[in-house]
C-alpha cells in the first residue's frame, strides 16, 4: 500500500496563510454589514439625483457626522411618512434658511448652489420660508421641490426642523463607499486562494510511495 508524507513545515505556513486570508474575508464582511447599509428609495422626491425605486448605498452614520448638503436616511414618524426616507440636508443647528418670492435658497445669508436641483427649480411650491435651524436639528428639503412633502410642509412643528438623531445613513449614488470595503474583501481572498494552492503544493510534494517488502521474503535478485 502507498504511503503519504507531507512537507509539513510547507504546509503548516500555507494552512496559516489560507487563515489569515479568510479572516481578512470575514472581518471584512462583518465591517460591511455594521457599517453600509442598502435602501431602496420609493419615491420622486430625490429626482434627478436618486430615480424612483433605485437601490442606493449608504453609509451609517450618527446624527452628530452629518454634513449640510448631505443626503440622508431619515426616519421622520411626526412627518407621517412609513419607514425612513432620503432628504437633502440643507441646514444644520444655527443656521439660518431662507426663501422668499424668487424661488431662490439662502443659507445664512448666501444663495445656495444647487447644481442637484431637478430642472434648476429650487422652490417649485412657491411657499416662503425664514428659518433658523435650532442646535440639534436639520432642515431638509428633496432635490425634487415639485414633489417632495419635506421641511417646507411642515413649518408648523419646529419650523419643519428634525432632529438630526433621526439620521441612520449618509446616501451615495456612486461606489466611493464601497471601495474601503472591496479593496480587503480582494486581497483576503488572493492570500486565501494563495494558501490553499500552496497547501495543495506542499502536500503533493510531500507525497512518497514506498512499496513495503512483506516479512521473510528475500528481495528479487536480478540475474545476468
Amino acid at each position: 500500500m502507498p504511503v503519504r508524507r507531507a512537507n509539513r513545515k510547507g504546509l503548516i505556513v500555507s494552512c496559516a496563510v489560507l487563515a489569515v486570508g479568510l479572516l481578512l474575508v470575514l472581518g471584512d464582511i462583518i465591517a460591511f454589514r455594521m457599517n453600509i447599509e442598502l435602501y431602496s428609495h420609493a419615491s420622486d422626491s430625490m429626482q434627478p439625483t436618486i430615480q424612483h425605486d433605485s437601490k442606493v448605498v449608504a453609509e451609517r452614520i450618527e446624527g452628530s457626522q452629518v454634513r449640510r448638503g448631505d443626503a440622508v436616511v431619515v426616519d421622520i414618524p411626526q412627518w407621517e411618512f412609513r419607514g425612513s426616507v432620503i432628504e437633502r440636508v440643507i441646514g444644520v443647528g444655527g443656521d439660518r434658511v431662507t426663501c422668499t418670492g424668487d424661488g431662490k435658497v439662502t443659507v445664512n445669508g448666501k444663495p445656495l448652489d444647487e447644481p442637484y436641483v431637478l430642472n434648476g427649480v429650487s422652490n417649485g411650491v412657491h411657499r416662503d420660508y425664514d428659518v433658523t435651524v435650532p442646535p440639534g436639528r436639520l432642515f431638509l428639503l428633496g432635490d425634487n421641490r415639485i414633489d417632495s412633502l419635506d421641511s417646507r410642509f411642515h413649518l408648523s412643528m419646529e419650523q419643519g426642523t428634525v432632529p438630526a438623531s433621526a439620521v441612520s445613513a449618509r446616501a451615495t449614488t456612486g461606489t466611493g463607499a464601497l471601495v474601503p470595503y472591496a479593496v480587503p474583501f480582494g486581497a483576503g481572498l488572493i492570500i486565501a486562494l494563495a494558501g490553499l494552492i500552496g497547501a495543495v503544493i506542499a502536500w503533493a510534494k510531500g507525497r512518497r510511495r514506498i512499496v513495503p517488502v512483506p516479512s521473510g521474503t528475500a528481495a528479487p535478485h536480478n540475474w545476468p
